[in-house]
């Protein structure tokens, strides 16, 4: 009786060690679902002091951070140029120039955003003397 114990207890072991290592069938489990946000993603080219960098804003918690360090840059000094990648540009010719001052950056930033998604190259600069926002907008 011994004899068939040891055995019959082997196999069994080893049967289900076997199981253990198949592979899961993938069909087996429920496709997670997945929620994307949609929306508009813009790319952005933005000189400060006429050094390039480009950034991706896909949203408008994002567009507020921006234009916060933006406009903070330029309370620093620097001369800030905002570009719309997405956008043509016109090239040498410049057919419309806008003129916007404001001594209140969340006015200054408004314009400023709108005219950049307008088409508009947007040059934003600080007078630290009248705590003036100048943003210049062309097309």
């Amino acid at each position: 009786m011994r004899k068939h114990i040891i055995p019959m207890a082997l196999f069994a072991v080893l049967a289900t060690m076997a199981v253990s290592c198949q592979k899961e069938n993938v069909m087996d489990f429920v496709p997670e679902t997945t929620a994307s946000e949609v929306g508009t993603v813009y790319t952005m080219q933005y000189a400060v002091d006429g050094v390039l960098h480009s950034i991706t804003i896909s949203n408008d918690s994002e567009w507020d951070a921006f234009m916060l360090t933006i406009f903070a840059l330029s309370r620093e000094g620097s001369k800030i140029n905002l570009m719309d990648e997405n956008r043509p540009a016109n090239g040498f010719l410049t057919k419309e120039t806008q003129v916007y001052t404001s001594t209140n950056e969340s006015n200054a930033s408004t314009w400023t955003q709108e005219k950049v998604l307008g088409g508009y190259r947007v040059t934003v600069v600080y007078n630290q003397t009248t705590r003036e926002y100048t943003c210049i907008a062309t097309r």
